[in-house]
């Protein structure tokens, strides 16, 4: 009696575990084509994402080739030192990269201000003026860029020559503003999650908001909501919303 009983338990049991297995090995089998399938997406859309890179970027080279010869011209008449201004910046997965842009500041400029403006942005010390801190950088930028460089920034002109980033795989059309490597190092650990994409020559971030440091966060935000909701259809909305954002020279610095 107690052996039929234990068989018929133990049967159950079998039974039970042969159907849960079976139920297991279906989930994960339309878990791994789900998955798949999204990865197979995914692939599909950093293909076209790229290949709209290249093509994009080939052609504003063409068409902005003339204007990028006379802006070159201007920068080497009215101020001396290089005409590009390169510095090295934190690209997808932390890789870096040395960005290129024409020069819109007197050669003598040091990059330690930028570097203290960093620090103190990210620093949360609530005794810091973070409005003193503002109005004493722009003061500083204001007082050694060179009159071409003021127009080129107000057009965004200098951000021309990072056409090749993009050609050579360094950059996107769209995506993050790529920070230089000093102020990748003063991050909180959730702000990196905005390098998982490549960054970009115009992006959420720019387009929605000034950057101040009472918004810095903010801003990390829209790039992580970029990161999160990343389709080619958001990128194109975003490319033909910079035509006029840059069009009316908005918040330009």
């Amino acid at each position: 009696m107690i052996k039929r009983i234990f068989k018929n338990m133990s049967g159950q049991i079998e039974d039970g575990i042969t159907a849960s297995f079976s139920e297991f090995l279906l989930s994960s089998n339309m878990n791994l084509e789900d998955s798949r399938n999204r990865e197979w997406l995914i692939f599909i859309q950093q293909t076209l994402k790229r290949t709209m890179d290249i093509f994009f970027s080939l052609v504003f080279i063409i068409i902005s080739l003339p204007f990028m010869i006379i802006i070159s011209l201007a920068i080497r008449l009215t101020s001396k030192g290089p005409i590009f201004f390169r510095q090295d910046r934190v690209g997808y997965q932390g890789n870096r990269f040395r960005i290129i842009k024409f020069r819109t500041m007197r050669p003598e400029n040091k990059q330690e201000e930028h570097r203290q403006y960093i620090r103190n942005l990210l620093k949360e010390d609530y005794h810091l003026d973070q409005n003193k801190v503002l109005t004493d950088y722009f003061q500083y930028i204001e007082q050694r860029t060179t009159p071409i460089g003021n127009i080129l920034r107000a057009a965004s002109l200098d951000e021309l020559p990072q056409l090749f980033n993009i050609l050579l795989g360094h950059m996107s059309l769209v995506g993050p503003r790529p920070h230089p490597v000093y102020e990748v190092k003063e991050y909180k650990e959730w702000y990196k999650r905005r390098l998982h994409v490549k960054p970009g020559l115009t992006g959420w971030s720019k387009l929605n908001l000034r950057l101040t440091p009472q918004n810095y966060e903010e801003s990390i935000l829209y790039d992580l909501w970029y990161v999160d909701n990343w389709s080619n259809i958001l990128d194109m909305k975003i490319l033909f919303m910079t035509v006029p954002f840059v069009l009316s020279m908005k918040d330009a610095h």
